[in-house]
């Protein structure tokens, strides 16, 4: 049996026979750990015997494992507390989105290093969502490390550096449009104080200390790499912590753009490029996802090519800077398209076309339209698949603010029993229609120099919908009795585009007592245009202190919609957070940059450091984000440059601002011309 093992060990690890010693230990004492691993189901299933409720507060770590040889991925969740305990978060449902370094409350039984949130919203609330950083220098630092026993050291510094900082670095300048790009340094080798390890957290702690043994400083990097001899017990090629401002990112003995480039897109917030397999359909009611089955992409791990356009997107590269990067398209007609390497052209080098709105949670996805050609690093394209991705355009399709949903589409369904994804392009000629969505979409004609693409759009009668309402208080958080709070209700009329204008009709439940009145009770609005008003809310001077309910409703003949607010009382001993939030004008034109200017304020004085999230919604439902710090003064300003492609209508600004487990909403709006 030892025999046997030994010779399992040199397979699996591929080690000189010198270390299978090691190699046995490993197996022998490692195993628990993975054992405990890949029972976490079990343990959890357990857990009514052997666990705690327990409510904590800490650092919420995520992280991506890829095991590119298997087409395998895992996401997993961390909390880390000051008290420097770190639990593994198993989620009764679906896993929230938010970024690695977000500081979050959660609730659940502990049992052991797991613990199980409970059913429910509930169980996980965000103090602070950690902030992004995706444009500009990304200060890096490479530590490169080994094992105790295997002190090998496959490449040298200088390669390290020159793969890091000049072709890693090139590969984000050209994607970003030079708005990305990596600077740093590479430390070591150091050799950490393990045998063996696959846990990320391990070599983390053990390759910073190594390094601050060795009189590195690492607080000017807010990127931190790993690279180490390859370690054949671990399942990943490489890991990365998922968005945040500061971030790790573990290789696993691999030296190319394709792994360091896929797990510095996790750093910056990215998930992965999927593809949709749905038979002799390019799209059915079911589909199957395929892992990493978008090879167009970096982060479908094939090649070292350009993120795609919903990636970019997410990213900041196509939001401002160069004008007619991304085009939505609203209306039928023909539309020319650059090559999606193309930097300096003056044609747009990515549609999307609306696909479908969510009736539950009102997300919009898309189709994006890309024309790739065999330029820059998407020259790898042609060698990876057959020609057609390149002799046609990409079809994909994404959902706002669902960061892991990008798949791409296959035009030609049903074409390979082994990689029926070899061909996903739509060639010239050729059609793809969605009769749910009433649009059409055809390519005409695709050279070296462009691509033009038909969209049309079904002609409809007139379809009235429930108009859309909602709320946000222009000066939020808690308030003494009597008070009077101004809200900012936002309507958005949903009927087709062929109805003529309808007229809202706003109405208010309050609390028995309280008195409440509208700028504006009814709106006039065209087929797809918003408004806005004013309601004013004023509760008894004899009101308990607590957390009161505002109901605001919006009517026409096809129906109505309502939303809620919340109107807080303070105890007089309590220093109440507030804030508001405001633009330096009230209309734009293109190409001008909006100042949002948010204030927040504790007992009615300035409060610095308070943790500011700034949504700001476009008329045509795309959003952008930005987190951000108070200063000294109460204040937090957000810059947007406005785009030549941006939509002109009404834009709504929301501000969450949080503070000493206080959280208060603010919200206003301004409109582009």
């Amino acid at each position: 049996m030892l025999q046997r093992a030994m010779r399992a060990c040199g397979q699996r690890f591929g080690l000189p026979s010198v270390l299978l010693g090691y190699c046995l230990l490993l197996l022998c004492f490692a195993a628990p750990g993975v054992a405990q691993s890949a029972g976490v189901g079990k343990a959890a299933a357990q857990a009514s015997a052997s666990s705690t409720q327990v409510e904590l507060e800490g650092e919420l770590e995520v992280l991506h494992e890829d095991d590119f040889k298997n087409r395998k991925s895992r996401i997993r969740h961390f909390l880390k507390t000051g008290a420097g305990e770190r639990y593994e978060l198993k989620f009764s449902q679906r896993a929230p989105h938010y970024p690695s370094g977000s500081k979050v409350r959660v609730r659940g039984s502990k049992s052991g290093n797991l613990l199980a949130l409970d059913s429910g919203s509930g169980s996980t609330q965000v103090l602070a969502l950690a902030a992004s950083n995706t444009l500009g220098e990304q200060k890096t630092a490479v530590l490169l490390v080994n094992f105790q026993a295997y002190p090998v050291q496959p490449f040298t510094s200088a390669a390290v550096n020159d793969m890091v900082f000049n072709a890693t670095s090139r590969f984000y300048k050209e994607n970003s449009d030079n708005q990305t790009w990596l600077s740093g340094q590479v430390f070591g080798w150091y050799t950490m104080p393990i045998a063996f390890t696959c846990d990320t957290s391990r070599i983390a702690a053990a390759a910073r200390q190594q390094a601050a043994d060795a009189g590195v400083d690492l607080t000017p990097f807010a990127r931190v790499v790993y690279l180490f001899p390859q370690n054949g017990a671990c399942s990943w090629s490489g890991v990365g912590s998922v968005g945040g401002a500061s971030t790790e990112a573990w290789i696993n003995g691999e030296l190319n753009v394709k792994v360091i480039g896929h797990e510095l897109g996790h750093n910056l917030g990215l998930y992965h490029a999927h593809a949709l397999e749905c038979g002799s359909s390019t799209l059915a009611a079911t589909c199957s996802a395929i892992e990493y089955g978008d090879g167009s992409d970096i982060m479908g791990n094939l090649a070292a090519v350009h993120f795609s356009a919903f990636q970019k997107q997410r990213l900041g590269w196509l939001n401002d800077g160069a004008a007619a990067q991304l085009q939505t398209v609203t209306s039928s007609g023909s539309y020319t398209l650059d090559p999606y390497e193309v930097t300096d052209g003056i044609r747009p080098r990515s549609l999307r076309v609306l696909k479908s709105i969510d009736a539950t949670t009102g997300k919009k996805s898309w189709y994006y339209i890309e024309y790739r050609q065999p330029l820059g690093f998407d020259s790898a394209l042609p060698s990876l698949y057959n020609s057609n991705l390149v002799k046609g355009v990409q079809l994909r399709i994404a959902t706002d603010d669902e960061p892991n949903s990008s798949h791409l589409l296959d035009m030609t369904p049903n074409s390979s029993t082994a990689d029926d994804m070899n061909d996903a392009a739509l060639v010239p000629g050729a059609s793809y229609s969605d009769s749910n969505a009433g649009v059409s979409i055809t390519l005409n004609w695709a050279d070296s120099g462009s691509a033009g693409v038909t969209i049309n759009f079904a002609q409809q009668g007139c379809v009235r919908k429930a108009p859309a309402v909602s709320v946000a208080s222009s000066q939020s958080g808690s308030v003494a009795a009597g008070s009077s709070v101004s809200y900012t209700v936002a309507v958005s009329n949903q009927d087709s585009s062929a109805c003529p204008a309808s007229t809202v009709a706003l109405a208010s439940v309050l609390p028995t007592g309280w008195s409440g009145s509208f700028a504006s009770q009814n709106l006039t609005l065209t087929a797809g245009s918003a408004g806005s008003t004013t309601l004013q809310v004023s509760s008894p001077v004899s009101a308990s202190a607590g957390s009161y309910g505002i109901a605001i409703s919006a009517s026409t003949a096809a129906g109505s919609s309502s939303a809620t607010a919340s109107y807080s009382i303070a105890s007089s001993q309590q220093a109440t957070l507030s804030s508001a939030v405001a633009t330096d004008k009230s209309s734009y034109a293109k190409g001008a940059v909006v100042t949002a200017t948010t204030t927040v304020l504790a007992g009615g004085k300035p409060l610095a450091n308070a943790s500011v999230q700034l949504l700001i919604s476009k008329p045509n439902g795309s959003t952008v984000s930005q987190a951000l710090l108070t200063g000294s003064n109460g204040q937090a300003v957000y810059k947007l440059r406005l785009g030549k492609k941006d939509p002109a209508g009404l834009y709504q600004v929301k501000a969450s601002a949080s503070s000493a487990g206080q959280t208060v909403q603010a919200g206003t709006s301004f409109s582009v011309q």
